[in-house]
């Protein structure tokens, strides 16, 4: 990945204001080539491939996997990469644990949503799609500002008032919800806070990967919240080689490993499973 660009602090300021980043071109050719190829070669050993589109949208269906195994490199080297680091701790104001990577198939459009309402949670998501994406083809729409408490508790009215209905219905959701679409190409790296509201409409087959940095807890809450957050995934119920594909990267259970390790240690993490 390219140093921290030229307009870097505006990341900053845009996420403070709006609740995302944009992150043009952050990328460079070869490391993208290799991530790809390490989500497609996960993906394809765990789950049935070509895969086959849904007949309707549900606004769920998709594969999930972690990439913090050995056969998993650049995906680990990105997730510890001290410029996406020092990102989110610029972000979030404080030292950070990191939501293990994950390489992702959306099969499916996702309805208006955030990625949590947990108050007592300080946490910001980057993802990164391998194929241009539109407006028609699935690009992230985002309401810019929805991450404040206010407005996202309104929001969540909205959508109590307005449940997402099966199948989904997208033409519904993209002409009564406010949002903007970020249109991206590969290159691209997505940056916002959990709070903020999000859909993806119209579109079908988007290859992502994505990692998620929570800021240090200080609280008992906070403590719990992140240890809830961290370790979600492994309730979700997704069904995978958990072996060759650990949730924690197994570098984090060593001696020598970053310190944010010994503060997911200590929070317990590493007891949920998905360690090896």
């Amino acid at each position: 990945m390219s140093a921290d660009p030229p307009d870097f602090g505006h990341h900053v300021e845009a996420f403070r204001s709006h609740g995302y980043a944009h992150l043009r071109g952050a990328l460079g050719s070869d490391e993208l080539a290799a991530l790809k190829e390490e989500v497609i070669d996960g993906l394809r050993r765990n789950y049935p491939w070509p895969p086959k589109p849904p007949a309707e949208a549900s606004g769920y269906d998709g594969y999930y996997l972690p990439l913090m195994g050995a056969t998993s490199p650049v995906s680990r080297s990105l997730l510890t990469d001290p410029r996406l680091l020092h990102l989110a701790e610029r972000l979030l104001e404080r030292r950070v644990l990191p939501k293990p990577a994950k390489g992702i198939l959306y099969q499916d459009a996702s309805a208006w949503h955030r990625d949590s309402a947990d108050p007592n949670l300080d946490a910001v998501k980057m993802v990164i799609y391998f194929e241009p994406l539109e407006a028609s083809s699935g690009a992230l729409r985002v309401i810019p500002g929805s991450h404040r408490p206010d407005a996202s508790e309104a929001l969540a009215r909205r959508r109590a008032e307005q449940p997402v209905g099966m199948p989904l219905d997208e033409e519904r959701e993209d002409r009564e919800w406010p949002g903007l679409v970020l249109s991206t190409e590969p290159s691209d790296i997505l940056v916002f806070d959990v709070h903020l509201w999000h859909a993806s409409l119209h579109g079908r087959g988007r290859l992502q990967w994505s990692v998620s940095y929570v800021a240090e807890p200080l609280t008992a809450a906070e403590q719990d919240s992140a240890r809830s957050y961290i370790a979600s995934f492994l309730t979700a119920g997704h069904a995978y080689d958990t072996v060759a594909f650990p949730y924690y990267d197994p570098a984090w259970l060593r001696p020598d490993r970053p310190g944010f390790a010994d503060d997911m240690d200590r929070l317990g993490l590493f007891d949920h499973g998905g360690a090896s």
